[in-house]
């Protein structure tokens, strides 16, 4: 008999918002097996930076970009160079010229870590409430970027941001988090053309995630599921789990994914978190070098 799992779902009439397509929506190119070296291909490069006034120390390097390498090679960018530059505090990472390299850069743009919060008491209606007029600012940013008023869809991110603040603080701090993790697989639906999101938990993983799941139970409360305190879903376990919780320390997130922004986020989720946040500040296609022509010829 198979493990029991958390289904992560979206209902609109039970006012938990279909918000992936919106936090996660991003193309990402298939896989390629040109390699960067050659010198007759152009490439594109991305460098990457911490906040302002941080510096990047060895350690820190040499764990940013494990997990970059991690992700290119969930995303099936294998062909790709990462160069770090200590003296300047930059990444500097060289992909072929068909990959779509800003879809790469907002994946390195996540920190990446995963958390499972439980629901606050008596915060049902605010959840709600919030979750709403999140839905409302994020489809009017994507409508005003499809126009290319980027200047108005900008002007909305303070209010974006101010809303996820605020559905944060309806959830309790959690040690649930991505570090716990041991897998994850995103699978195309059965009969469905929607993607979802497999995870697999560690032991001490499974057994935070079956306390977690038993002490929400039959509540009627929800656990949030964050990305870098972006509320993905939010689940609500069955009163069947109140004795036990959900063994086996599995979980599914599912909603409205495409095939790219499940591949992403298993990407992220399969690397584990990036040790810093680290900012694209520049992307440039660099042109091929022709070959000298010889002077035999």
């Amino acid at each position: 008999m198979a493990s029991p799992r958390l289904l992560i779902f979206h209902q609109e009439d039970m006012k938990t918002i279909r918000l992936s397509r919106w936090l996660v929506g991003i193309a990402i190119a298939s896989t390629l097996s040109l390699a960067c070296s050659n010198r007759l291909r152009s490439y594109t490069q991305i460098t990457l930076a911490p906040p302002a006034s941080t510096n990047l120390d060895l350690e820190t390097i040499e764990k940013a970009e494990a997990v970059l390498k991690e992700r290119l090679t969930s995303l099936g960018v294998e062909a790709a160079e990462i160069i770090s530059e200590e003296d300047t505090s930059t990444l500097i990472v060289r992909l072929p010229a068909e990959v779509d390299a800003e879809a790469i850069a907002d994946v390195f743009a996540n920190t990446g870590q995963l958390s499972l919060r439980l629901q606050k008491p008596e915060t049902e209606a605010e959840l709600a409430e919030n979750i709403e007029a999140l839905q409302r600012l994020l489809v009017e940013q994507d409508t005003l970027k499809q126009t290319d008023n980027l200047a108005e869809a900008n002007a909305l991110q303070p209010q974006i941001d101010q809303t996820r603040a605020k559905i944060v603080e309806l959830y309790e701090p959690s040690e649930l988090t991505g570090d716990l993790v041991s897998d994850a697989q995103a699978v195309l639906m059965s009969g469905f053309n929607t993607w979802e999101i497999t995870v697999w938990f560690n032991e001490e993983g499974a057994e935070r995630f079956a306390e977690k799941t038993k002490a929400i139970a039959g509540t009627g409360r929800t656990i949030g599921i964050f990305l870098d305190n972006v509320l993905l879903s939010t689940p609500i376990v069955g009163v069947d789990y109140a004795k036990t919780g959900i063994l086996g320390g599995q979980a599914v997130i599912s909603g409205n994914f495409t095939a790219e922004a499940a591949k992403a986020l298993e990407a992220q989720l399969k690397s584990g978190a990036l040790p810093i946040e680290l900012e694209p500040v520049d992307i440039a296609v660099v042109p091929p070098v022709e070959e000298p022509i010889s002077s035999d010829e």
